[in-house]
Protein backbone atom coordinates (compact mmCIF):
# COMPACT_ATOMS: atom_id res chain seq x y z
CA UNK A 1 0.00 0.00 0.00
CA UNK A 2 2.79 2.47 0.90
CA UNK A 3 4.51 1.57 -2.33
CA UNK A 4 1.37 2.41 -4.38
CA UNK A 5 0.93 5.69 -2.53
CA UNK A 6 4.56 6.64 -3.25
CA UNK A 7 4.15 5.75 -6.93
CA UNK A 8 0.98 7.86 -7.26
CA UNK A 9 2.57 10.77 -5.39
CA UNK A 10 5.48 10.74 -7.84
CA UNK A 11 3.12 10.51 -10.85
CA UNK A 12 0.90 13.33 -9.54
CA UNK A 13 3.89 15.54 -8.68
CA UNK A 14 5.42 14.99 -12.12
CA UNK A 15 2.10 15.83 -13.81
CA UNK A 16 1.69 19.04 -11.79
CA UNK A 17 5.27 20.06 -12.53
CA UNK A 18 4.68 19.41 -16.25
CA UNK A 19 1.54 21.57 -16.23
CA UNK A 20 3.34 24.40 -14.45
CA UNK A 21 6.15 24.29 -17.02
CA UNK A 22 3.69 24.28 -19.93
CA UNK A 23 1.80 27.26 -18.51
CA UNK A 24 5.04 29.16 -17.93
CA UNK A 25 6.14 28.49 -21.50
CA UNK A 26 2.77 29.60 -22.92
CA UNK A 27 2.84 32.87 -20.94
CA UNK A 28 6.37 33.72 -22.08
CA UNK A 29 5.37 33.43 -25.77
CA UNK A 30 2.16 35.49 -25.50
CA UNK A 31 1.96 39.25 -26.04
CA UNK A 32 2.00 41.06 -22.73
CA UNK A 33 -1.44 42.36 -21.80
CA UNK A 34 -0.01 45.86 -21.37
CA UNK A 35 1.72 45.97 -24.75
CA UNK A 36 3.01 49.29 -26.08
CA UNK A 37 0.51 51.44 -27.90
CA UNK A 38 1.41 51.94 -31.54
CA UNK A 39 0.63 55.16 -33.37
CA UNK A 40 -0.56 53.01 -36.28
CA UNK A 41 -3.38 51.65 -34.07
CA UNK A 42 -5.36 54.89 -34.57
CA UNK A 43 -4.26 56.27 -37.95
CA UNK A 44 -4.96 59.82 -39.11
CA UNK A 45 -7.80 59.99 -41.66
CA UNK A 46 -5.34 61.36 -44.26
CA UNK A 47 -3.64 57.95 -44.19
CA UNK A 48 -6.70 56.54 -46.01
CA UNK A 49 -6.85 59.09 -48.85
CA UNK A 50 -5.84 57.78 -52.26
CA UNK A 51 -4.80 59.79 -55.30
CA UNK A 52 -2.94 59.81 -58.58
CA UNK A 53 -0.67 62.51 -60.01
CA UNK A 54 -3.44 64.49 -61.74
CA UNK A 55 -5.04 67.68 -60.44
CA UNK A 56 -2.85 68.00 -57.36
CA UNK A 57 -3.21 71.10 -55.18
CA UNK A 58 0.00 70.16 -53.33
CA UNK A 59 3.08 68.19 -54.36
CA UNK A 60 5.99 68.73 -51.95
CA UNK A 61 9.08 66.80 -50.96
CA UNK A 62 10.66 66.31 -47.53
CA UNK A 63 13.78 64.33 -46.67
CA UNK A 64 13.40 62.03 -43.67
CA UNK A 65 16.36 60.48 -41.87
CA UNK A 66 15.97 58.09 -38.95
CA UNK A 67 19.00 57.27 -36.80
CA UNK A 68 18.83 54.53 -34.17
CA UNK A 69 21.86 54.54 -31.86
CA UNK A 70 23.73 56.50 -34.56
CA UNK A 71 22.96 54.04 -37.38
CA UNK A 72 20.85 55.41 -40.22
CA UNK A 73 17.78 53.30 -40.97
CA UNK A 74 16.69 52.72 -44.55
CA UNK A 75 13.24 54.02 -45.34
CA UNK A 76 11.90 51.55 -47.89
CA UNK A 77 10.76 52.60 -51.34
CA UNK A 78 7.15 52.17 -52.42
CA UNK A 79 5.68 52.89 -48.97
CA UNK A 80 2.16 54.12 -49.64
CA UNK A 81 2.00 52.95 -53.27
CA UNK A 82 -0.29 50.10 -54.34
CA UNK A 83 -1.10 49.30 -50.72
CA UNK A 84 -4.04 47.35 -49.38
CA UNK A 85 -5.90 50.67 -49.11
CA UNK A 86 -4.74 52.49 -52.25
CA UNK A 87 -4.65 49.98 -55.05
CA UNK A 88 -7.42 51.10 -57.37
CA UNK A 89 -6.53 51.67 -61.00
CA UNK A 90 -5.13 55.20 -61.18
CA UNK A 91 -5.59 56.16 -57.51
CA UNK A 92 -2.83 53.97 -56.16
CA UNK A 93 -0.90 56.39 -53.90
CA UNK A 94 -1.40 57.63 -50.35
CA UNK A 95 -1.05 61.34 -49.52
CA UNK A 96 2.49 60.66 -48.27
CA UNK A 97 4.58 58.03 -50.03
CA UNK A 98 8.09 57.09 -51.14
CA UNK A 99 9.23 56.02 -54.58
CA UNK A 100 12.70 54.76 -53.59
CA UNK A 101 14.79 54.12 -50.46
CA UNK A 102 16.48 57.55 -50.41
CA UNK A 103 14.24 58.96 -47.65
CA UNK A 104 12.33 61.40 -49.87
CA UNK A 105 8.72 61.72 -48.76
CA UNK A 106 6.29 62.85 -51.44
CA UNK A 107 3.41 64.87 -49.96
CA UNK A 108 0.52 65.09 -52.38
CA UNK A 109 -3.03 66.37 -51.88
CA UNK A 110 -5.94 66.95 -54.23
CA UNK A 111 -7.01 69.89 -52.05
CA UNK A 112 -4.72 72.34 -50.21
CA UNK A 113 -4.03 71.37 -46.62
CA UNK A 114 -1.56 70.44 -43.91
CA UNK A 115 -0.10 66.97 -43.43
CA UNK A 116 1.41 65.88 -40.10
CA UNK A 117 4.52 63.67 -40.16
CA UNK A 118 2.58 61.00 -38.26
CA UNK A 119 0.49 60.32 -41.38
CA UNK A 120 3.54 58.81 -43.07
CA UNK A 121 4.19 56.48 -40.13
CA UNK A 122 0.49 55.52 -40.07
CA UNK A 123 0.70 54.58 -43.75
CA UNK A 124 3.98 52.71 -43.12
CA UNK A 125 2.32 50.92 -40.19
CA UNK A 126 5.07 51.55 -37.64
CA UNK A 127 5.07 53.31 -34.28
CA UNK A 128 6.17 56.96 -34.08
CA UNK A 129 5.32 59.59 -31.50
CA UNK A 130 6.96 61.21 -28.46
CA UNK A 131 7.15 57.80 -26.75
CA UNK A 132 9.46 56.28 -29.37
CA UNK A 133 9.96 54.95 -32.86
CA UNK A 134 9.57 51.42 -34.23
CA UNK A 135 10.07 49.10 -31.21
CA UNK A 136 12.35 51.59 -29.43
CA UNK A 137 10.84 53.46 -26.47
CA UNK A 138 11.89 56.56 -24.60
CA UNK A 139 12.75 55.67 -21.00
CA UNK A 140 15.24 56.47 -18.24
CA UNK A 141 18.16 55.29 -20.43
CA UNK A 142 17.11 56.42 -23.93
CA UNK A 143 15.76 59.57 -25.52
CA UNK A 144 14.45 60.66 -28.89
CA UNK A 145 15.16 63.98 -30.56
CA UNK A 146 13.79 65.43 -33.77
CA UNK A 147 15.40 68.21 -35.79
CA UNK A 148 13.94 70.06 -38.77
CA UNK A 149 16.13 72.21 -41.00
CA UNK A 150 16.64 73.52 -44.52
CA UNK A 151 18.77 71.72 -47.05
CA UNK A 152 22.48 72.29 -46.42
CA UNK A 153 22.08 72.78 -42.66
CA UNK A 154 22.73 70.22 -39.91
CA UNK A 155 20.83 69.09 -36.83
CA UNK A 156 21.41 71.41 -33.87
CA UNK A 157 19.72 72.50 -30.67
CA UNK A 158 18.36 75.56 -32.53
CA UNK A 159 16.33 73.43 -34.96
CA UNK A 160 15.10 70.84 -32.48
CA UNK A 161 11.31 70.33 -32.40
CA UNK A 162 9.16 68.39 -29.94
CA UNK A 163 5.95 67.93 -31.93
CA UNK A 164 7.08 64.57 -33.46
CA UNK A 165 4.05 62.92 -35.15
CA UNK A 166 2.08 66.20 -35.10
CA UNK A 167 4.79 68.17 -36.94
CA UNK A 168 3.35 69.68 -40.16
CA UNK A 169 5.44 68.79 -43.21
CA UNK A 170 6.87 71.70 -45.24
CA UNK A 171 8.38 71.55 -48.72
CA UNK A 172 12.18 71.25 -48.91
CA UNK A 173 12.82 70.43 -45.26
CA UNK A 174 15.05 67.75 -43.85
CA UNK A 175 13.73 65.95 -40.78
CA UNK A 176 16.09 63.89 -38.63
CA UNK A 177 14.80 61.61 -35.90
CA UNK A 178 17.46 60.41 -33.44
CA UNK A 179 16.87 57.64 -30.90
CA UNK A 180 19.87 57.04 -28.63
CA UNK A 181 21.16 56.38 -25.14
CA UNK A 182 21.23 59.35 -22.77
Amino acid sequence: MARDRLLWTIITGTAILGLVLLLAQKQSTEEPSNSMWSSSDEPDSLAFECLDHSGLARHDHVTLKILIEGEQETIPGEIGINSGVCNQQGENMHTVHTHNDQGTLHIELNEAGDVPLGVFFDIWGVHFDETGIFDHRVNETHEMRMHVFASGEVASEENRVTSFDEYLLQNGETIEVHYHAI
